[in-house]
């Protein structure tokens, strides 16, 4: 049999398979022919402040127009289908990673993910806390901080950063007095900075005696003063004691004695404290001696009888308190005046002396 050529077996076909043929070759192509999209630029990671913009893109080739799919930790984001995905306000659990995924007629492809940090600022969750030690001791001021790490601290006292205290705590071995004093420490990250609340460092020093007081001699009837210097924390307390046995009343830093008699002679002592403890001084002893008295009726002009009375002069000591006695028999005596010298001599005047024949005088100091 002869062969039919290929045009001669075409024309042999029935007519509604050509039509068939045909009409397949005017179909479009199948979509297995359209490649799928290719990431031209791809998302990237980035970092933002706490309530900052940030944005995320894309771009790709595709014989097609493609959609987009934003995905948050691999979960679909709601109406987040363009090119690109903005993020405003952005919080802390905003801070996931993030990828796209792009389709056409050909497939999809899905980009690496893209890390968003978001940058909170530090915040302080526990404040340092005041404290009060003595000399000598160990003290641990402390501070707890949320916030972007990494977190880097900065102690101070009284407004002066202290080298070398760059930790949450800050420790002092053997405090000193000069320790004492306000402290702060300052938290900081990439986002900012928070300064704590201050905490004050308390040094106790127990009292002691600077300047204890001294033993006196002083002439009955004048004033003794005691005193004392003392260091120490404040407030400090002071109570005097005379012979061992407390002095009502005298809890000054000086104990003034007035008109002072022989019964006031023997030991003083102060003991002074605070809340940390005490510290007494060596006794200090008042010694009392009798005063020295001259009387004179001619000392110079005026003294003697006059037309005002008799007058006569006597010394004393300065302060003292005295009583002038008269007696015209030497047996019966009677108090004419008492008064307390203001200097050491004093010119008294007796006007009722002419009433009597004679008169003579004492002088006593109390």
């Amino acid at each position: 049999m002869k062969a039919l050529n290929t045009k001669t077996w075409i024309r042999r076909l029935p007519k509604f398979v050509l039509a068939l043929v045909f009409s397949s070759l005017l179909l479009p192509q199948p979509c297995w022919a359209t490649p799928p999209p290719t990431f031209l630029t791809l998302p990237v990671s980035q970092s933002v402040p706490l309530n900052g913009t940030v944005s995320f893109s894309t771009t790709v080739s595709s014989s097609t127009t493609p959609s987009y799919q934003w995905y948050k930790n691999g979960s679909p984001i709601t109406l987040a289908i363009l090119s690109s995905y903005t993020i405003n306000n952005a919080q802390t659990n905003d801070q996931a990673n993030y990828t796209v995924k792009v389709t056409n007629l050909g497939g999809s492809v899905t980009s690496t993910n893209a890390a968003l940090t978001v940058l909170g600022p530090p915040e302080i969750t526990a404040q340092p806390v005041s404290q009060t030690v003595t000399p000598g001791q160990s003290f641990s001021f402390s501070v707890a901080a949320n916030g972007t790490a990494p977190l880097s601290y900065q102690w101070s006292i009284k407004g002066t950063r202290l080298s070398g205290a760059t930790s949450s705590t800050l420790t002092i071995n053997s405090v000193r007095t000069s320790d004492a004093g306000s402290y702060t420490v300052v938290v900081t990250n990439s986002a900012g900075a928070v300064t704590s609340a201050v905490a004050t460092l308390t040094v106790i020093v127990p009292p002691a005696i600077v300047t204890p007081p001294q033993s006196q001699t002083v002439v009955a009837g004048q004033s003794a003063t005691f005193s004392v210097a003392a260091s120490g924390t404040g407030p400090l307390l002071y109570q005097w004691c005379f012979s061992g046995t407390p002095l009502a009343g005298a809890t000054n830093s000086t104990l003034q004695l007035t008109n002072v008699r022989a019964a006031n002679a023997g030991s003083y002592m102060v003991v002074v404290t605070n809340t940390w403890g005490f510290a007494t001084n060596a006794s200090a002893l008042l010694t009392t001696t009798n005063p020295s008295i001259v009387l004179s009726s001619d000392a110079g002009a005026g003294m003697g009888m006059t037309p005002a009375g008799f007058s006569f002069q006597f010394s004393v000591p300065p302060g003292a308190t005295y009583v002038v006695f008269a007696s015209s028999d030497l047996i019966n005596w009677a108090p004419i005046a008492t008064n307390v010298t203001a200097s050491g001599s004093v010119v008294f005047t007796d006007t009722n002396a002419a009433n009597y024949g004679q008169r003579i005088y004492r002088l006593m100091l109390p």
